[in-house]
């Protein structure tokens, strides 16, 4: 059958006890709430989707999936089509729209999306440019930056927890429109082991984010973490410091990325999820040669704060 065409993540779905306590930081990290439910939170960033983080209300904190939105009702009724698909229904959260249901061969529940509600965008821009030792771009003119919550963008990928990596990678090529970037691997003889596959969207010579997902080899099962683009070294690093003075728990950051090359900052919510803002990912098409990475796990921090440990379990 003909791939499907994703366009974008659309949002990470979490269950927790206590929308309240999300709310409060996610908002602290930069989202909005876009609606409500006495059961459902549902916020946004400053572009038009209507939503890019949904939390449901239950007793157990935990994953519940990931969406991601395609541009015709064409391409939904193509996802329909994947074996052990639903048929293409209504969304009956707020926002709107019609999905496709689909569980990956681990398990992973991964919905295809079409027609949700579109809110207001609020564009983000800086009132200062930065100077650089080789281009000076900044005259009569100052930086103010303050520690404060930083507006995230939108969604830019996620991170899927596996036992199984080359029947989930197998699994995301087969029957979607996405390609490997680069590899995460352990020595092996004569050839490395995979253990991590990137993954982007296939667009051919045009040039697409890095990743879209990264799908992992890991003896726990869920999402490692879920990723949302702020504008700038600036907005990390002052969001940063904002969600330190909120007392919010730090994971891992800040710093760059070996892979990827994206400046990133990890938090975990309340509940014990990971979350990170990033900026400046390494945009690629179909020329890019992919890197098989064997090393070890202070090796993907070209520099900044190294994840702990716990980071690669």
């Amino acid at each position: 059958m003909e791939r499907v065409r994703l366009k974008w993540v659309a949002y990470t779905a979490y269950q927790a006890p206590d929308l309240d306590v999300m709310e409060r930081f996610l908002v602290d990290f930069g989202m909005m709430r876009s609606a409500r439910t006495d059961t459902g939170l549902f916020m946004r960033g400053t572009g038009e989707a209507h939503h890019i983080h949904v939390t449901r209300l239950g007793d157990e904190p935990k994953f519940l999936g990931g969406a991601f939105t395609v541009e015709s009702r064409d391409e939904l009724e193509k996802a329909a089509r994947i074996p052990g698909a639903t048929a293409v229904e209504p969304i009956l959260d707020p926002g709107g729209g019609f999905r496709v249901t689909l569980t990956t061969p681990n398990g992973h529940s991964i919905w295809i999306e079409h027609g949700a509600a579109k809110v207001a965008a609020q564009p983000i821009r800086r009132s200062y440019r930065m100077n650089f030792a080789s281009e000076h771009l900044r005259f009569n003119g100052t930086v103010r930056q303050r520690a404060e919550a930083t507006p995230v963008l939108r969604i830019g990928h996620f991170v899927l927890w596996v036992k199984d990596v080359v029947a989930e990678v197998d699994w995301f090529r087969k029957y979607f429109r996405l390609v490997p970037s680069d590899y995460i691997c352990a020595p092996g003889d004569p050839d490395p082991i995979i253990k991590g596959t990137f993954l982007r969207y296939d667009e051919g010579k045009e040039y697409v984010e890095h990743h879209c997902i990264l799908v992992n080899e890991s003896k726990n099962f869920g999402c490692h973490h879920s990723s949302y683009e702020v504008l700038d070294l600036d907005a990390v690093i002052a969001g940063h410091e904002h969600l330190a003075s909120k007392g919010w728990k730090l994971d891992a950051g800040y710093g760059r990325h070996y892979l990827g090359s994206l400046i990133y900052d990890y938090w975990l919510d309340p509940f014990g999820n990971r979350i990170e803002h990033y900026t400046d990912t390494d945009l690629v098409n179909d020329e890019y040669e992919p890197v098989y990475f064997v090393g070890q796990a202070h090796e993907t921090t070209q520099w900044g704060m190294a994840p702990p440990p716990s980071f690669f379990d």
